[in-house]
């Protein structure tokens, strides 16, 4: 059976309209080049190129074949030219469609219409789970559109997806020099989301987590002691009073003169003994 898959003619490196003796002739030039027994520990590899080339050959070196496969190989490249083509058209009408619809979002959030924007963003994802938006906007745009979409999600409340935008946001833009007020404004985002809303609600392992993300901001020494202390609160909720200690300490050695220690304190008084603060 004939392979229209597989081009005879590239297998023995020789165009289409060559002769039947320059066919011969590049076959034994091959046969040579790719014999097993001078490839040593390539020897499969060999012998598997020998075979493929020895089915080249008998197909093109006999007329009758030769004409068969020449006309279902272009009828087999003539499928395949259309189906690249069909391929590219319908993924440049998707770009255009993604890309105005992404037109649309950051123009809805330029303008205030956040809810239409978020409406909009979320059907977006669902239509096309793996879009970047970097493909269809300029960078600054890019960032901008992100970091609109965080305050939106933020205005309505959505601060886990809030935080996940913020967090893009300073983790691409923290080394950009002219990018720099934007990076500390987003900080302080993050930051209070962290710290003021998610925690609050938040049981206290899953709450620790999220005070373990603020210490990674690498805050000055007075508001990494007030994470400390909270973290401190944390573990007596858990009942872990050494933790609790170890992080209090950390709390004090940051700012001596902390504040709202005596609950802290006497807790864990009541767990361990000798406790000298």
């Amino acid at each position: 059976m004939i392979s229209t898959v597989v081009n005879y003619y590239d297998v023995l490196e020789v165009h289409q309209e060559v002769s039947a003796e320059e066919i011969k002739r590049s076959f034994r030039t091959l046969i040579k080049k790719y014999h097993p027994d001078i490839h040593g520990p390539n020897k499969l590899w060999a012998e598997s190129k020998t075979k493929i080339i020895i089915q080249a050959y008998k197909t093109l070196s006999d007329s009758a074949t030769r004409e068969r496969y020449d006309r279902l190989h272009s009828h087999h490249l003539q499928n395949s030219r259309t189906r690249r083509h069909t391929k590219r058209e319908n993924t440049q009408a998707e770009d255009t469609g993604i890309h105005a619809r992404v037109r649309l979002i950051f123009d809805d959030l330029l303008n205030g219409h956040a809810r239409n924007a978020i409406e909009n963003y979320e059907r977006l994802s669902k239509d096309h789970a793996d879009v970047e938006f970097l493909l269809h906007l300029k960078h600054r745009d890019y960032i901008d559109c992100k970091f609109l979409l965080a305050e939106a999600y933020e205005k309505f409340g959505q601060h886990e997806v809030a935080i996940e935008f913020y967090e893009f946001i300073y983790e691409r833009g923290k080394d950009i020099h002219h990018r720099h007020h934007l990076a500390a404004e987003i900080k302080e985002r993050i930051r209070n989301i962290y710290c003021r809303k998610l925690t609050r609600s938040a049981p206290p392992e899953k709450a620790l987590g999220y005070y373990e993300k603020v210490l990674k901001l690498k805050l000055n020494k007075n508001e990494n002691a007030f994470i400390y202390k909270k973290m401190a609160e944390c573990y007596i909720k858990l009942k872990e009073y050494e933790n609790a200690l170890m992080h209090l300490k950390t709390a004090l050695s940051l700012k001596p003169n902390l504040q709202g220690l005596n609950k802290i304190k006497t807790k864990l008084r009541q767990h361990i003994s000798n406790l000298t603060i």
